[in-house]
């Protein structure tokens, strides 16, 4: 399969002889794509697919499944767990790209959603803070348009200002 991807032209591909270490290979550098068998020693993909959720850091997995075994039951359970996709043993080679393309795809599409949503939200905080401060700069210019009118009434509103303030924080508020 590594093979196939490289001959694909797939560059970075990490192959595991242990499924053990999908998990912490995963924690310190997330996959695009995870290719998944479910009968493997020492772990079932099943036990690597509840592993990769504990430590996963987004709610997308990509997991693909290569199997041998088709009962619907094993595919419902890979699904719970968090497959996206199946192929059946022995499986075809332009199948098996097209999924790998297909799915790579998915989860670049997924990436820039999440890259967006970040954008976004970045921007709201800065549009947030620029609205609080254009609120605290007219609230300055009304108390110094009262002052310039009278001056023990333009104190009189820095002074409740002040007051106010002290009350908040010792309120626990801003």
């Amino acid at each position: 399969l590594k093979m196939l991807l490289g001959h694909a032209g797939y560059s970075d591909v990490t192959g595991l002889t242990d499924p053990r270490q999908a998990a912490p290979v995963h924690e310190k550098n997330p996959f695009d794509l995870i290719l998944l068998d479910i009968r493997m020693p020492h772990m079932s993909g099943f036990e690597v697919m509840a592993a990769l959720r504990r430590v996963v850091r987004d709610d997308y997995l990509p997991i693909l499944v290569l199997t041998a075994q088709t009962d619907m039951e094993t595919r419902v359970k890979a699904l719970q767990l968090g497959a996206k996709d199946f192929i059946n043993k022995p499986f075809d080679q332009a199948e098996m790209l097209n999924r790998i393309a297909n799915m790579l795809e998915v989860r670049l599409l997924y990436n820039e959603r999440c890259r967006q949503n970040e954008v976004l939200e970045q921007r709201v905080r800065e549009r947030t803070a620029e609205m609080e401060e254009t609120r605290l700069d007219l609230i300055r210019r009304l108390a110094r348009a009262g002052e310039y009118r009278d001056n023990e009434t333009g104190m009189h509103v820095m002074r409740m200002s002040k007051f106010c303030e002290r009350i908040a924080l010792g309120a626990g508020l801003g």
